[in-house]
């Protein structure tokens, strides 16, 4: 059987997934091309900002693929055309019989002033260490400046109260406390807020969760502001609705939208979040052999790693059936199950109408971690990334 190629747009949870379940058939000849040489585990951010001691927040995409048949091309997509399913970098084209497009999201400041400049961003390794050592260097510069200036300077605004606000905010109110033995800094000076827009912390989730969470915040040291919104952010200041307040440490949690790439090709649909409309086999409406998977294609759960690798090990499954002439069913959109990390050593989590608090979701968190890069690496890459550095 004559080989075929894809090419795959993006390194990410459904880039990986699509490319490693592709090559197993040995009928494809798999192209990803990604900006990224490192494959960035998202869910792990957080810890980096924490003061935990094994952290797992990167895999070279070289390592992940290293004997297998996977060309990877470290280049940004400047184009493609979805007619003769031809994808362009800044180098070179690339011509394919199948073509995804798995370039994941982006952030989005919804036009609010100042943010872009002013705020931190939470996407990206880069941007996790950057915050890490921006909140060090503020204990560090007013350990002796006076009171008002301190109260300022040690002043962390974290804006969204989704997940990724929920989990950023509980980490860094512990690494605080941390910072504050370590640099002799009284903690009343101190002031962690998680602002959000929705009536209730984690607004997906149901209300007797929220109302657990908020509470295990709280108990951090967190104060939660709901039903407030950012209008402005200025250097130092930060303007709500009802209220200015003075912070150096803004963090933004509070949009994504997909990857700017998506408005650049023509023939797409766009649909809330600039999510790209697809048909019941996640194709391109209106295209063939052209694939949207995890946070490009709009489907109801889409936004997750779950969803993401659901979606690829889907449409490599279509692939594979196509090419050998074989049947193949209609996408069926799977929910989500929720672990959310409140602070070390706790999380929530919900499956169904199954919910769990505390130590032994925050233990099965770490589990499905590991069973994450047992997936993607081999059993002896897996033990030095999580047990090797720790013991």
């Amino acid at each position: 059987m004559q080989q075929q190629k894809v090419v795959i747009i993006g390194g990410g949870f459904a880039g990986i997934r699509t490319a490693l379940d592709l090559v197993k058939t040995g009928t494809c000849e798999v192209v990803l091309i990604s900006q990224n040489p490192n494959f960035e585990y998202y869910p792990g951010l957080h810890k980096m900002i924490g003061i935990h001691d094994s952290v797992v927040v990167q895999v070279p995409l070289a390592t992940i693929f290293e004997g297998k048949s996977i060309s990877l091309v470290y280049e940004k997509v400047i184009g493609v055309d979805i007619h003769t399913k031809t994808v362009t970098t800044e180098h070179a084209p690339y011509q394919a019989d199948y073509v995804i497009l798995a370039m994941g999201s982006q952030t989005e400041y919804f036009g609010i002033a100042g943010l872009p400049e002013m705020a931190f961003g939470f996407k990206s390794v880069a941007e996790a260490r950057k915050l890490r050592n921006h909140i060090e260097d503020m204990f560090a510069k007013h350990v002796k400046t006076d009171k008002a200036e301190s109260v300022v300077g040690l002043h962390m605004v974290i804006v969204g109260a989704g997940p990724n606000g929920v989990d950023l905010a509980g980490e860094i109110a512990a690494l605080n406390k941390s910072l504050a033995k370590k640099y002799g800094v009284i903690e009343s000076l101190i002031t962690v807020d998680l602002i959000e827009a929705a009536s209730r912390v984690l607004a997906m989730l149901p209300e007797p969760v929220s109302h657990r969470v908020e509470k295990r915040l709280r108990d951090l040291g967190v104060t939660v502001l709901c039903n407030r919104d950012l209008k402005r952010q200025e250097s130092w200041t930060v303007e709500l609705a009802d209220m200015t307040m003075g912070a150096k440490t803004v963090v933004w949690t509070a949009g994504i939208i997909t990857n700017e790439l998506v408005k650049k090709i023509e023939g797409l649909t766009l649909m809330k979040k600039n999510r790209v409309a697809v048909d019941e086999f996640l194709q391109v409406k209106g295209a063939q052999n052209i694939f949207c998977v995890g946070d490009v294609a709009d489907t109801p759960y889409a936004g997750l790693a779950q969803t993401a690798l659901y979606d690829g090990e889907y449409v490599a499954s279509v692939i594979m059936n196509k090419i050998s002439g074989q049947k193949f069913h209609a996408y069926t959109p799977k929910p989500n199950a929720f672990n959310i990390g409140v602070g070390p050593m706790w999380s929530v989590m919900q499956v169904g109408s199954f919910v769990s608090y505390g130590f032994f979701p925050y233990v099965f968190r770490s589990l499905i971690d590991i069973k994450f890069f047992l997936s993607i690496l081999p059993v002896k890459q897996v033990w030095k990334l999580f047990f090797k550095k720790a013991s």
